[in-house]
């Protein structure tokens, strides 16, 4: 009898187990849309100094519609000789449609923004374009390459 109870309890042990483990592996985790880097190249670092604020922009290449499918604002670092790493989640991207599907297919643009306001390109901001880039790119390389006038 008292064997029974230890095989009863240990069935018990084991179930609260397996149920923590299932509830702690039940958790949504945020897919990322596109890693990489940006790099400044030394001939726009002094337009780009002083600049504060540095946008990832996402378009949705399915999507005729000139609206991004969202953007993620970041804080320009100081040193520019080094690749700036960027990564976008669904928690990072502030999205026009919170209920959209994420694009399969993606056209990633970064703009080095001169005035720190979401908007068009304004005079002054650097930018650079990357098409065809696939959902849950990593390592994505981005060189500016265009100054607005």
């Amino acid at each position: 009898m008292k064997s029974l109870k230890w095989v009863g309890l240990g069935a018990v042990i084991l179930a609260i187990g397996a149920a923590m483990l299932t509830a702690l592996n039940m958790g949504e985790t945020s897919p990322v849309f596109v890693t990489g880097t940006i790099t400044v190249p030394e001939e726009m670092r002094g337009d780009a100094a002083g600049i504060e604020t540095l946008f990832v922009i996402i378009n949705d290449e399915a999507n005729p519609m000139p609206m991004p499918f969202g953007a993620m604002k970041e804080r320009m670092p100081i040193d520019l000789s080094q690749p700036i790493p960027f990564f976008v989640t669904k928690e990072s991207l502030r999205m026009m449609n919170p209920d959209a599907a994420p694009p399969q297919q993606m056209r990633v643009k970064v703009r080095i923004d001169k005035d720190g306001t979401a908007g068009v390109d304004q005079p002054g901001d650097l930018t650079a374009i990357v098409e065809h880039v696939s959902f849950g790119t990593k390592d994505l390389k981005i060189t500016i390459n265009h100054r607005v006038p």
